[in-house]
């Protein structure tokens, strides 16, 4: 008797994309400079250095073969690339910390949008990209961008952002259509490479902006970015970072093909929502997956039965519902612990399962 053809890790995201079920629910940690740190570089060295974060990305695509494979380094790219100044440590993913619009918000008028393949440490990421792509792993590949909103946060520094909405909203929208334009020309340069497309805008989250301020200030510009590669027969993956329940049907409406959310992080825990099973009910609606959303914040230290339960608490929630792709909730810290990364792999090739959980 032949033996069932086993099904690759792309066929399996395929079939979560399409509704339908292969032979498990896929995953993937989001995984940055954690692949550097796992193999002995430091997040500057893993940020900065195309060779070696490609090296240090084909042990990590070996070691623990995630669905999904990601090209992703660091999310300071972009406003480095017009004028920011990055910090980099030894532990934690690599920020602004000096801003090119913090001081002279007119400065605006006299920059001109980065070219990706000249400017910063864009051409190296493309490199990266591009390098990746020749190794035509059996997984989906995409690359991790930065969304309009956070790079214009990160222009002009997140607090004065905020008061920007409220005392010069049209100040707001100029450095937003600079943003765009901007993130535009990062996915046409990384289009080239032939990798799909992911935009992070972690600072478009509920927790820091407010649902009113995300429909007024980001979400014609998500659907301008949108439209432009859906007319492209490109589909567009956003990740935001907090609490996004508020926005989930506004990031439908605006076409992303797939919503990567964070754990709900209310103040008060009475006001808690369970943001996966909100998204997983709308995606499934409205054709569009859901990615998420083991707690990251436990990676560093804990327990192999903590991390399951976070697998299987995600998996329990999608039950036979399809169009989920299990992942963390947020970026793997760079230094967590390698044993909880193979532990969530290993529960989700285990307890995803489809014949379990539809024989169930």
């Amino acid at each position: 008797m032949d033996q069932p053809r086993e099904v690759t890790p792309r066929e399996r995201v395929v079939a979560a994309y399409k509704g339908q079920h292969a032979d498990r629910v896929p995953a993937y940690p989001i995984a940055g400079s954690f692949a550097g740190c796992l193999d002995g570089l430091s997040i500057e060295e893993y940020c900065t250095n195309p060779k070696k974060a490609v090296k240090a990305m084909i042990n990590y695509y070996e070691r623990y073969q995630p669905d999904i494979m990601i090209a992703f380094n660091d999310l300071a790219k972009e406003a480095e690339a017009v004028g920011c100044h990055v910090k980099y440590s030894d532990y934690v993913v690599p920020s602004i910390d000096q801003h090119v619009l913090q001081d002279d918000k007119g400065k605006l008028a006299r920059l001109e949008v980065p070219d990706p393949f000249r400017q910063g440490r864009l051409p190296a990421f493309l490199e990266q990209c591009e390098a990746l792509s020749a190794q035509k792993f059996p997984s989906a590949l995409g690359a991790v961008l930065v969304g309009p909103w956070t790079i214009a946060m990160l222009m002009r520094n997140p607090e004065l952002m905020c008061l920007d909405t409220l005392e010069d909203p049209e100040f707001v929208h100029d450095l937003m259509r600079f943003a765009t334009e901007f993130a535009r020309r990062m996915g046409d340069a990384v289009l080239t490479t032939k990798i799909g497309l992911s935009y992070s805008d972690p600072t478009a989250s509920c927790s820091l902006v407010g649902p009113d301020t995300y429909r007024e200030f980001i979400k014609p510009y998500h659907k301008e970015l949108v439209d432009y590669f859906k007319a492209k027969k490109v589909g567009t993956t956003v990740h935001i970072c907090g609490t996004t329940h508020q926005i989930h049907e506004d990031l439908v409406d605006v076409g992303f093909v797939a919503i990567t959310i964070d754990l709900d992080q209310q103040s008060d825990p009475k006001l808690y929502v369970d943001q996966l099973d909100r998204l997983i009910t709308l995606g499934n609606q409205k054709n569009v997956v859901a990615i998420g959303n083991v707690d990251v914040t436990i990676f560093e230290r804990a327990t192999k039965a903590q991390i399951e339960a976070e697998v299987r608490r995600c998996i329990d929630t999608a039950g036979t519902r399809s169009r989920f792709v299990l992942s963390t909730s947020c970026e793997l810290p760079p230094r967590a612990n390698p044993d909880c990364v193979k532990w969530f792999m290993e529960a989700a090739r285990e307890y995803g399962r489809w014949d379990r959980i539809l024989g169930g």
